[in-house]
């Protein structure tokens, strides 16, 4: 499939170099950024050449026999983008977050159905092992129903200096609580009803925004997620899925998943509790995980002419309990979608 890239900065080269090569379904054709350095950038790491590097989306579909976009932009460029793609008759695939808004989100959505044309976004957490291998337990009821959940996720940002996540209005809630709330969409298989969340900084960190928060996530009236998310702990790291500890009506399931670098699926794991007995589990087969899964998904699911998983009219669902999210941190009450 031919696609035009659109997003060169750090994260798009990342995308040119680590990702889309793991994809060889996929030939980039066409690239464009707004900023001059990004391009250049790119075109000095031989990510792209000057003569197919555009400055901007509808310049660079111009150019290019494409297929589908590829939107590795910032979240300011989403929407443009996408809209540029569809309404010149192409597939296109979007980093979280989906748009700025549900509103935007939901525009895309109606106009790629009205084109007949597939959009997606990349949740790329849900291509691992041990999610793959816990959604099976939820949906088959393998230890009765689940009925609490508990979800950490640690880490420590900025041990070396501030990056461009550190200026974020949101960079928890918004930058890496989405994966987790995706995730409890995609595992516990029902929608969140509501969520009741704080959110605060500790004066010492480097964020502008929040970069702690805690709360419950309620997904319907009898299944409750306990939450806890922080970029300034000091305590053991967590994988960047989290730790999960699931209550089943017949055990405990302890899981977590995606670790650091490209082999960030040998992290994953899965543990079950049973009266004193504690077993591991073996995890199914993930052939492409993380973002080469979900770009893998995108492609083939325009080939099958079926709806991804990741389809952006499933997705409004996180991009809502997201932006939810935000509101009960910022109303300090809870919030009902």
């Amino acid at each position: 499939m031919r696609i035009v890239q659109v997003g060169l900065g750090g994260f798009g080269r990342d995308w040119a170099r680590n990702v889309i090569p793991r994809v060889p379904e996929v030939e980039v054709v066409a690239t464009a950024d707004v900023f001059a350095g990004s391009r250049q950038a790119a075109i000095s790491a031989g990510l792209t050449t000057e003569a197919d590097c555009f400055e901007t989306a509808e310049e660079a579909i111009a150019h290019a026999d494409a297929e589908a976009v590829l939107v590795t932009a910032s979240l300011v460029g989403h929407v443009p983008a996408a809209r540029a793609a569809l309404e010149a008759g192409k597939h296109v695939m979007i980093e979280k977050p989906f748009a700025p808004s549900v509103a935007e989100a939901e525009e895309l959505v109606a106009l790629a159905a009205s084109r007949g044309l597939t959009i997606a976004v990349s949740q790329n957490y849900r291509f691992f092992p041990a999610v793959r291998a816990v959604q099976r337990l939820v949906a088959e009821e393998t230890y009765g129903a689940l009925h609490a959940v508990e979800l950490d996720f640690r880490q420590f940002s900025g041990a070396d200096g501030p990056g461009p996540h550190h200026a974020l209005a949101e960079p928890l809630l918004v930058d890496m609580s989405i994966h987790h709330f995706d995730l409890i969409r995609a595992v516990l298989g029902r929608e969140v009803t509501r969520v009741d969340l704080r959110t605060w900084d500790p004066a010492w960190s480097l964020f502008t925004g929040p970069s702690v928060g805690t709360g419950v996530i309620e997904s319907g009236p009898d299944l409750v997620t306990s939450y806890r998310g922080s970029w300034v702990s000091r305590g053991p790291r967590t994988t960047w899925a989290g730790e999960w500890r699931m209550d089943f009506a017949d055990a405990e399931v302890w899981w977590t998943s995606r670790g650091d670098g490209p082999e960030g699926w040998r992290s994953d794991e899965v543990r079950v509790r049973t009266g004193g007995t504690v077993e591991k589990l073996e995890l199914p087969t993930v052939e492409r995980t993380d973002r080469a899964g979900s770009l893998t998904e995108f492609v083939t699911s325009i080939q099958a002419g079926r709806e991804p998983e990741i389809s952006g009219r499933r997705n409004l669902a996180t991009l809502a309990t997201t932006y939810a999210a935000v509101e009960s941190a910022r109303t300090r009450g809870p919030v009902t979608l």
